[in-house]
């Protein structure tokens, strides 16, 4: 192990580096300081970056810095808006698969860990994902080590010899709360929660819907995770005794998004332990995959917006469509679609047809707003445009039918 100040990046950086840096609580805020003043200096590098929650990405970056993400969620979203990154539209799954096959390229990644344990490795702690595949193929592995990132259970681990340590902090990480879910999204978590029985295993993401839904579920008994988010919710499921405590293994997620009450529950004991996505995104034996998502609109057949406002990129593909599928393979596990039926001015998120399609209809099995359900399953064209507009806000149940006649 190299202890090293914040001069790592000149030592080790070259001229049209690729550098991909840490998502979540992964990401170093140090060590993108660093970056962000250094990069004029190291010249022409290209970075990747995912899910960001770090607000140095809302300021000014130097001409010679070439951001790309995935993501626009967090401060990614805002740094698109601006175009001041571009896009790579990829799910988690392509994104891992890519950076293995070394067609998305990763010279150097820049990634928060843990201290070493007495065996000399740090932990990816509560962010484990694409950047994994990253560390085995990359250069060079340069790291922040935080004495507030968790030895989460089941995360992987890297060896003291193999990587380059910046700097040790004691920074809390950064967190993302929660609003209190409005009257329209509890009622919306209802109709959720009623598809879901004893004994399923939930895929959640973050949010003030997933923690109405989660609510919604307390009184359910055995419920298992695989969730690439994992949110406060979880904690409230825990204190609830819906979480099956028995069964090893039985809660997993890839990156915690919440408060300090979450990742301070997140040491090696804790009942969530951490994977990569593609060790998530399948069926369990015995136990339902409920996958639960959320969209920006949905049409009447059944395909799903979750990444474009007009020409504005506010999500991501991330894991809906490798959770959808899995939900779909897995023995009576259901592919659920939840989101309120209007914006907050009144306009309808259930459309005649969505321009950009990240779901296709053959991904999604039922559709949830706070009017109702919609199970498309084996349904055909016309009654799924039926089944869907009776859930619509009944502000725009004609229009949107005769939108389909005309």
């Amino acid at each position: 192990m190299t202890d090293m100040t914040s001069s790592v990046l000149a030592e080790c950086l070259r001229p049209g580096d690729r550098v991909l840096i840490g998502q979540a609580c992964g990401e170093p805020l140090g060590l993108v300081a660093d970056l962000l003043a250094q990069a004029t200096r190291l010249g022409n590098l290209h970075v990747f970056c995912g899910y960001s929650l770090n607000p140095a990405w809302e300021g000014p970056l130097p001409d010679d810095l070439h951001v790309t993400t995935y993501c626009g969620i967090g401060t990614m979203g805002k740094l698109l808006a601006r175009q001041g990154a571009r896009l790579v539209p990829s799910s988690l799954s392509q994104l891992s698969a890519q950076i293995r096959s070394r067609k998305l390229a990763v010279d150097v990644v820049l990634l928060q860990v843990t201290p070493a344990d007495e065996e000399g490795y740090h932990s990816l702690g509560c962010a484990v994902d694409y950047a994994w595949d990253a560390v085995q193929v990359a250069r060079q592995v340069v790291v922040e080590v935080n004495l507030n990132m968790p030895a989460a259970r089941g995360a992987p681990r890297l060896h003291c010899s193999k990587v380059m340590v910046a700097r040790q902090i004691d920074t809390p990480l950064l967190e993302s709360l929660v609003e209190e879910p409005s009257a329209i999204q509890l009622q919306l978590a209802r109709n959720v929660a009623s598809l879901v029985p004893n004994d399923a295993t939930l895929q959640l993401g973050i949010g003030s819907l997933a923690s109405a839904i989660a609510g919604k579920l307390q009184s359910r008994r055995g419920l298992k995770v695989r969730s690439g988010m994992v949110g406060d919710w979880f904690l409230s499921l825990v204190a609830s005794g819906a979480i099956d405590t028995v069964t090893p293994n039985a809660c997993m997620g890839s990156l915690a998004v919440g408060s300090q009450r979450l990742y301070k529950t997140l040491s090696g004991e804790s009942l969530l332990g951490f994977a990569q996505p593609a060790q998530l995104a399948q069926p369990l034996a015995a136990s339902p995959l409920m996958a639960i998502n959320s969209a920006i609109e949905v049409d009447l057949t059944g395909q799903v917006n979750a990444e474009w406002l007009g020409e504005r990129y506010v999500g991501a593909v991330g894991g809906q469509t490798d959770y959808f599928r899995a939900a779909r393979a897995s023995a009576g596990g259901l592919a659920i679609l939840a989101l309120t039926s209007s914006t907050a001015r009144g306009k309808s998120r259930i459309v005649p047809h969505c321009n950009r399609v990240t779901s296709t209809y053959c991904d999604v099995d039922v559709i949830v707003t706070e009017h109702g359900v919609a199970d498309i399953r084996a349904t055909t064209l016309q009654e799924r445009c039926e089944l869907i507009a009776a859930i619509a806000s009944p502000d725009h149940r004609d229009s949107l039918l005769q939108s389909r006649q005309s």
